[in-house]
């Protein structure tokens, strides 16, 4: 399964093509739902998907507006019992004006009509990495030279806005 964002959505068909190139006339089914598409392919049992959540945290619809919580990945209830999980977003956090699907951001109970974008990516990157770490399966990841915290840093601090 893919997680995020519009990049996501082209590596998801990109996959998906190289995979039907490699067995071509295989028998297919697509289905889509708002914020999940599936392909399956039908003769293998092999489901491709993608979870259109471009922010990795939670964006609902409350009395008060669009709110993007910061702390919140309910989300994530999509990912159970899945094999492989690629995630990405970045690309949309510093979209503002009509392009922007959220009208205030929460964290810890409080609302806010906008922050400093990286200091609120880096909140979301510290719920998913919370995930991450509470997750009851294994994650196989290549073994790091430093912790997943430290890469986070890392991560936030070379970008340019």
């Amino acid at each position: 399964m893919f997680v995020g964002d519009s990049l996501s959505r082209n590596q998801w068909q990109s996959l998906i093509c190289m995979l039907y190139t490699a067995v071509p006339g295989t028998k297919y089914t697509e289905t889509s739902t708002p914020g999940l598409s599936t392909f399956t392919f039908t003769e293998f049992g092999v489901k491709v998907m993608l979870d259109h959540t471009i922010y990795l945290v939670d964006v609902l619809k409350e009395a008060k507006g669009r709110i993007l919580k910061l702390d919140s990945i309910e989300g994530c209830k999509l990912w159970k019992g899945i094999d492989m999980l690629i995630f990405n977003t970045w690309h949309w956090w510093n979209r503002r004006g009509a392009s922007q699907p959220w009208d205030y951001i929460e964290i810890g109970g409080k609302l806010y009509k906008d922050m400093d974008r990286v200091v609120a990516f880096e909140k979301a990157l510290n719920t998913w990495g919370r995930w991450v770490d509470n997750k009851s399966t294994t994650l196989i990841l290549p073994r790091p030279r430093f912790s997943f915290r430290e890469f986070l840093h890392h991560i936030i601090s070379t970008l340019t806005i």
